[in-house]
């Protein structure tokens, strides 16, 4: 990341105090033996200064430290001087055109317009601090910071810090606009020249803006040029990067360096309660499409336009990932044949709003028959993958109608990419398939205490009757003779090691304790879970795992993270292979949350999601037949989930809870279920009921970098090769 200014001045002269000092040193221990105890005296005092410094030094790499741990990564600092439009970040709002020249990003703004150029790396940020410097060759020029930004051109939210002018001279004006109505906060003097050089940090914590600036050259002040506490804050999460403009004249802005860090939430420093999961998500949006005619629920295209535009609005902010499945129907006597290729009319991928969008997405339908007068054909949003407060589709027309115009707008909503999960850093903990160790207690030789591993069952116990599970979760400490192998090393036919999660009949029923009384059990489940691992656990992290997931029909392999309390779970991935009507197909995954009070088995709310990866830009995925890499990234506000290295969800930290600081944290756990009905004749013997774990590791979540992934879908395939046999 970028290193806030004051510390590198901090390092190099205190280095250079310390080989000052070590001279020194040298020379008095060449002096005359007759001087031993001036000398003696003199390097005592030497070697205290040297302490001294060495606190220094210490003190300020730790704040380099604690800059790198909470700072998401950094975007392209300008360093490339190619004259062309800057790598990690994307133009909002209204259109200005910046370009990275001779180490520095430069605009030439003619107009007053509302401009921002939006880092990619703090898209979906909340609560920040930011420094910038900022070079001016005009009095006209005004330039500044926008952070919790959002909105098109024309209806801009957030706030907004920036070098201005008022009537009596340069200013400092702090304005928050909503929709696009603006209201301005301050707007007090700044003593500003034409032209020179201008540092401008501003912090943004719950609904306390603070900001300062100062000519560079000049120490920093001590105290905030300004500070308030919005009465109506915005509040949601967004943007953040650089604005600019100019008074109605052409003029010259650069900004030379840029950096951050993001901040903890106000609970964090007991200055606000936290804002539960559960109210975050407690309310989630629908989508809304825009008619020309509502009472016929239709929208209108000229004849002959051969792609009809539609408007989709989510009625609330998107707080979480949310899909929406375009498809298009015949209508009786609407003079469309429609056919069964429906990629012909919408295209090959489903429509995806993340966290920090747009409310607004533009769908195309590409009519490829029937575009006369009259014409018209049945349009529909369907909502059952997750996201919306609903699961019904949203539905409507589109009609051929003479007169009409139907046209994008020239600025579309913002939706930002994926983001892609690179790894910068090594791992705190990493499971080896040759070497990992596991037992029923969770220690050594399945010891009482000790030397801790995997622990080879559920954290309660051995059953899951609470959901409708029938498998008794075994393995071989407790079961030597009646399990059929629930864990072992393995190695595929293409010399891979793995170890092997088995769900199966047994060979004969097995009587157990079970809730209710004894209960005869005549499949058998397994799990690993890493409950007595301190080095695998985390309030926030990353948890990655290499994997080929169990295809059995009713088979429910996951790769999930859980606490020593539940709730909270975050399911990174489910395959359901038919269970609960899910598809029984190597195509699909789901993730899930689940938020509540910690510890109280009172579920608030439950966030899934569920989707075909083809239809989100995987090339040929099948998790049946492939090995494929599955990863969450968790940290204080949010968690992604990865299907290799890509983002296909993300949601507020649902394990963010009622004490975010008592003694809890996230350990991640492998299984497979079975659950279907008539368990002593259901024969569970369609497709395999086994699942491969090929490794796994836990990060911190300084040790990555999200980075958005803007390469062109269907995104390579992505599986270790060559594909395994056993």
């Amino acid at each position: 990341m970028a290193i806030d200014p004051d510390i590198i001045p901090l390092l190099d002269a205190q280095v250079t105090q310390v080989a000052a000092l070590e001279a020194r040193l040298a020379a008095h221990v060449k002096a005359s033996a007759q001087q031993d105890a001036d000398l003696a005296a003199r390097i005592e005092g030497v070697q205290a200064a040297v302490s001294r410094i060495d606190t220094g030094l210490t003190a300020a790499l730790g704040r380099i430290g604690d800059l790198e741990e909470a700072a998401p990564p950094s975007a392209d600092l300008f360093e490339d001087g190619t004259g062309t439009a800057p790598r990690g970040w994307t133009q909002v709002w209204h259109a200005l055109s910046w370009i990275e020249k001779g180490g520095y990003l430069q605009a030439q703004p003619a107009s007053g317009a509302r401009t921002l150029l939006a880092c990619d790396a703090l898209n979906g940020t909340r609560d920040l601090e930011m420094l910038a410097l900022f070079t001016f060759a005009e009095a006209a020029g005004y330039a500044g910071l926008a952070l919790r930004a959002s909105g098109a051109a024309g209806a801009e939210t957030g706030y907004r810090v920036m070098f201005s002018t008022n009537p009596a001279g340069p200013s400092l004006q702090v304005a928050r606009f909503s929709a696009g109505v603006a209201t301005g906060l301050s707007n007090v003097a700044f003593a500003r020249a034409a032209a020179g050089d201008y540092w401008l940090r501003v912090r943004l914590v719950g609904a306390t803006l603070s900001w300062k600036a100062w000519a560079r050259g000049a120490a920093e002040p001590a105290d905030w040029t300004g500070s308030l506490t919005d009465p109506t804050p915005v509040t949601g999460a967004g943007w953040a990067g650089i604005c600019a403009s100019g008074a109605n004249v052409a003029v010259t802005l650069r900004c030379q360096q840029i950096s951050w860090a993001v901040l903890p939430r106000p609970s964090d420093t007991g200055t606000a309660a936290e804002t539960l999961p559960w109210d975050l998500l407690g309310t989630l949006p629908l989508p809304v499409i825009a008619f020309d005619d509502e009472a016929a629920r239709t929208v209108h295209v000229p004849p002959g336009q051969r792609h009809a535009h539609v408007k989709v609005t989510a009625d609330q902010p998107i707080r979480m990932t949310a899909i929406g499945r375009p498809s298009v129907s015949n209508v009786n006597g609407g003079g469309m044949n429609v056919g069964g290729d429906q990629a012909l009319w919408v295209g090959d991928y489903w429509a995806v709003w993340r966290p920090g969008d747009d409310r607004e997405m533009w769908l195309t339908v590409d009519m490829q028959y029937g575009r006369a007068a009259g014409n018209r054909v049945a349009f529909s949003i369907a909502t059952d993958m997750g996201g919306w407060r609903s699961a019904s589709p949203v539905t409507g027309f589109i009609e051929i109608r003479e007169g009409a115009v139907n046209a994008l707008p020239a600025t579309l909503p913002r939706h930002r990419a994926p983001m892609r999960l690179t790894f910068t850093g090594s791992p705190k903990a990493s499971l080896d398939p040759a070497t990992v160790q596991w037992s029923d207690t969770g220690f050594a030789g399945n010891a009482a205490t000790g030397t801790p591993c995997w622990r080879a069952r559920l954290a309660h116990g051995y059953t899951q009757d609470g959901n409708g599970e029938v498998g008794l979760y075994m393995n071989a400490d407790v079961w030597p003779t009646q399990s059929a192998a629930p864990h072992a090393r393995v190695t595929d036919r293409q010399g891979r090691k793995a170890i092997r999660l088995r769900s199966c009949r047994l060979p004969a029923p097995v009587t157990f304790p079970a809730e209710g009384g004894d209960r005869i059990f005549y499949h058998q489940a397994s799990a690993l879970i890493a409950q007595n691992l301190p080095e695998w656990r985390g309030k926030t992290g990353v948890w990655t795992a290499r994997c080929m997931t169990a295809s059995r029909l009713c088979s429910w392999p996951a790769f999930w993270l859980l606490a020593d309390g539940w709730p909270p779970e975050f399911d990174i991935f489910e395959h359901f292979n038919g269970i609960y009507g899910s598809w029984p197909d190597g195509g699909w995954s789901t993730c899930t949350g689940h938020s509540g009070p910690y510890g109280g088995l009172d579920v608030k709310t439950r966030t899934p999601l569920k989707f075909d990866l083809r239809k989100l830009g995987f090339a040929s995925f099948d998790a049946y037949s492939q090995i494929h890499d599955y990863a969450a990234y968790v940290d204080r506000d949010w968690i992604y989930a990865f299907v290799d290295g890509i983002e296909v969800y993300c949601t507020p930290n649902i394990a963010r809870h009622q004490s975010w600081d008592a003694a809890w944290s996230l350990y991640p756990m492998f299984d497979v279920a079975a659950k279907f009905a008539n368990p002593s004749t259901h024969a569970y013997a369609d497709g395999s009921g086994d699942m491969h774990v090929y490794g796994a590791a836990h990060y911190a979540t300084s040790a990555v970098a999200l980075v958005p992934c803007t390469d062109a879908r269907p995104w390579p395939n992505g599986r270790q090769l060559p594909d395994p046999t056993f």
